[in-house]
């Protein structure tokens, strides 16, 4: 009876869950799309201003707005079906890295193993580009090592940047977490790239790490099953 009780509420636990996620995902895919319309507007607007400082601070204003909502759609997008192929880590992680501008960027990668597994490509490749998005935000160098351990690969994104407090290290996770608001707004960061990247990789049963970089800044770690 006990055993036919517990059954009956775990299903009762995921019948609302499954609502919650789907009630979630369209209101964020609903809200993004609302406002992309005005939006548009806005840009064909404030073509005709001739005050080049206002017309500069609007620009600068539509273009966050515009890359949180972009943030929006890939949130949305993660939690959309994808079939499961067989994969290359080291061919996903070199399609991120590769239209990098070398002449900004000071970008290498050593390759310990060539990881081949299954997994969601375009998701497990938003996730990557997600963490060197981040590195190309506040730091000029990154290093990324591609390795394995037994049953699971093991995956760095070294840069050099400012790095952040160890006590903040799990905050960066959260939804719209920002340690400075106004250098985030600058950098057209919507406070979601991060929340998006650990969802993904704890789908495909992995977990990502922070740590400090021994180039100075900050090193995500991956650890995805092979």
């Amino acid at each position: 009876y006990e055993i036919r009780q517990t059954s009956q509420a775990f299903n009762q636990m995921r019948t609302r869950i499954k609502r919650f996620l789907k009630q979630r995902t369209e209101m964020l895919a609903g809200v993004s799309h609302d406002l992309r319309t005005p939006l548009t507007r806005m840009k064909l607007q404030i073509s005709l201003i001739k005050d080049k400082k206002a017309k500069s601070e609007l620009e600068l204003d539509i273009n966050e707005m515009a890359a949180m909502l972009d943030s929006y759609v890939s949130f949305v997008k993660t939690e959309s079906p994808e079939s499961i192929e067989n994969i290359t880590i080291n061919e996903l992680i070199k399609d991120c890295i590769k239209n990098i501008d070398q002449n900004k960027y000071e970008v290498s990668i050593k390759e310990k193993s060539i990881i081949k597994t299954s997994a969601r490509p375009i998701q497990l490749k938003r996730a990557f580009q997600n963490i060197i998005d981040n590195s190309k935000r506040y730091s000029k160098k990154i290093f990324i090592s591609i390795d394995s351990d037994n049953d699971e690969c093991v995956i760095e994104f070294h840069d050099n940047g400012p790095g952040i407090p160890k006590e903040n290290y799990e905050d960066v996770f959260k939804p719209f977490f920002t340690l400075d608001p106004s250098r985030n707004k600058l950098k057209g960061e919507s406070g979601l790239g991060l929340t998006i990247t650990r969802d993904i990789i704890r789908s495909h049963g992995g977990e990502i790490k922070l740590s400090q970089s021994n180039i100075g800044g900050l090193n995500f770690t991956v650890f995805l099953p092979i």
